[in-house]
């Protein structure tokens, strides 16, 4: 399910209570298998995964879902990090999942096992996963990547490949509410979610100056004089 910092309820997820309902005999007889399938489950019910998307659909398609930190996807690291280290320390994670996330730095994805709020822990590099929904020269079809670890330098940006849905969603959400600014990239320090849903303000309110006043706030986050 959606686990950033909204106000949504947390759910059980399959990986969570696994070893509850694998029989004993089971368990006797291979006793990684119950770790087997654990990590399996969590391959699947990652935030932005398909069996995640599925199951959480009405989670998704709440406006109230679309913060700021999700829309804008990205934070930096304030440390390098090497091929090797498993702790990656950034400016915020607000937006990010709590558990089980993929990040993306220049070419390397990464999933990470927990966060805090500066930092991503138990990192597992050069993983792979799905990095885009558009491919540069086949909009139609997603990118899956499978990457190597690397170094990276202080200030690289670090991008939350987990909320790749809600951004697709976003967009679609712009085309239907705010049409002519589909391709417009609006505020980083816009409420996204209050202005989807007041849009149509703007629009009733064409040509006056409280109009310009709402357009310039979306575009470059001032107010005109």
């Amino acid at each position: 399910m959606i686990e950033t910092n909204s106000p949504l309820s947390p759910r059980v997820k399959t990986y969570q209570v696994i070893s509850e309902v694998v029989p004993e005999f089971a368990v006797s007889e291979n006793p990684k298998f119950v770790e087997f399938l654990k990590q399996y489950y969590i391959s699947q019910d990652y935030q932005g995964g398909p069996a995640d998307i599925a199951e959480n659909i009405d989670a998704y398609i709440k406006v109230d879902n679309l913060t700021v930190d999700v829309i804008r996807g990205a934070t930096n690291l304030t440390a390098g990090i090497s091929a090797t280290d498993d702790t990656i320390n950034v400016t915020s994670t607000d937006g990010y999942p709590e558990k089980h996330g993929l990040i993306k730095i220049d070419s390397e994805i990464i999933t990470y096992a927990d966060k805090t709020q500066t930092s991503f822990t138990g990192c597992t590099r050069g993983f792979s996963g799905i990095s885009t929904y558009s491919a540069p020269n086949d909009p139609s079809n997603l990118v899956w990547e499978q990457t190597t670890a690397a170094s990276h330098s202080t200030d690289a940006v670090v991008a939350n490949v987990s909320a790749l849905f809600l951004k697709e969603f976003y967009k679609k959400l712009k085309a239907m509410y705010t049409p002519g600014l589909e391709g417009v990239n609006l505020s980083p320090q816009l409420d996204i979610n209050n202005f989807i849903k007041e849009a149509r303000s703007l629009y009733e309110a064409k040509g006056t100056e409280d109009s310009f006043k709402i357009l310039f706030k979306a575009l470059f986050g001032i107010d005109p004089k």
